[in-house]
């Protein structure tokens, strides 16, 4: 993993009207020749997020390969698969030598150092908010010689977010829903901040079980949830509805009493890629039609 000293980080700040935000992103010793002109023509991506940018930004013709995970659009299901996007082939990456790898998150960081250590260009993100996701749209655009692509790709999502905004800005504090993202049953998982699915609650115009100060991904007790009371939870596996709708703990709890458990898919829930703001719009719906009704 790199150290806080390592030349590959670097701090940026990000800004998108009045979200402000300041995180680190990898920078590869590549970035110079691309930044003067050269298009990646063989990029591989094991990070589904980054999948559907490539393909979001009409560059498909460089995507040669990707993570068994990797399945939006179709037509990446083409594409040589390099392991799963939780344990990728990165020895088959390196034998075949692309102008491009990209990864994604916390989960990649050590393979995109080890990576880096091979000679291989790297793109790795892991954004903390929507911003920060649209942001990287922007630079991994840049990367692939399509800047011109990116930001108006860019320019046509942030427009979306902004009528989210302000659709948000709408609803008094105190009559914004209180929403639970269930990620995972026993031991129970929630996001915190740092978490962009946790901006996406905000954005959308919930409240969110954790406060400042905790971790992105945290473990939290049913007990403590349930006497919160969420109005809304929303999940993307199918048994953890299950689970939740049959556990006596969860029974009188305003979500489950009122038939607001939503399940997502994944792609939507898992990925900061241009589909997060489809999320945000669904559940900015969700929170919207709750508001409607009366609470």
């Amino acid at each position: 993993m790199l150290s806080d000293e390592d030349p590959l980080l670097k701090e940026t700040g990000v800004f998108h009207g009045k979200h402000i935000t300041r995180r680190r992103i990898f920078q590869d010793r590549s970035e110079r020749a691309c930044d003067q002109g050269k298009r990646p023509m063989r990029v591989i991506s094991i990070a589904p997020t980054h999948t559907e940018t490539i393909a979001a930004l009409g560059a498909l013709d460089a995507l040669v390969g990707v993570s068994e995970d990797c399945d939006f659009p179709e037509d990446v299901r083409r594409c040589k698969t390099y392991g799963s996007w939780a344990s990728p082939d990165v020895h088959a990456i390196c034998r075949d030598a692309p102008d491009l790898v990209c990864t994604f998150g916390r989960h990649h960081q050590d393979v995109a150092s080890w990576l880096q250590t091979q000679a291989i260009p790297v793109f790795h993100s892991d954004p903390e908010t929507v911003s920060e996701a649209l942001q990287d749209i922007v630079l991994l655009a840049t990367r692939l010689g399509r800047s011109e692509d990116g930001q108006r790709l860019v320019a046509r999502l942030e427009a979306r977010m902004r009528r989210i905004d302000r659709q948000t800005e709408q609803i008094p504090t105190e009559r914004r829903p209180k929403i639970f993202r269930l990620m995972q049953w026993n031991p129970l998982i929630t996001v915190g901040p740092g978490a962009f699915q946790y901006d996406v609650i905000h954005r959308a115009g919930g409240i969110n079980f954790l406060g400042e100060g905790a971790p992105p991904y945290a473990k939290v007790s049913h007990e403590a949830v349930v006497a919160w009371d969420p109005d809304l939870v929303f999940l993307c596996e199918p048994s953890l509805e299950a689970l939740l709708r049959r556990d006596p703990r969860w029974r009188n709890s305003a979500a489950v009493r009122t038939g607001r458990v939503f399940l997502f898919p994944c792609g939507l829930t898992c990925r900061a890629g241009p589909r997060i703001v489809d999320m945000a719009e669904q559940l900015g719906r969700l929170v919207q039609d709750w508001v409607q009704q009366g609470s």
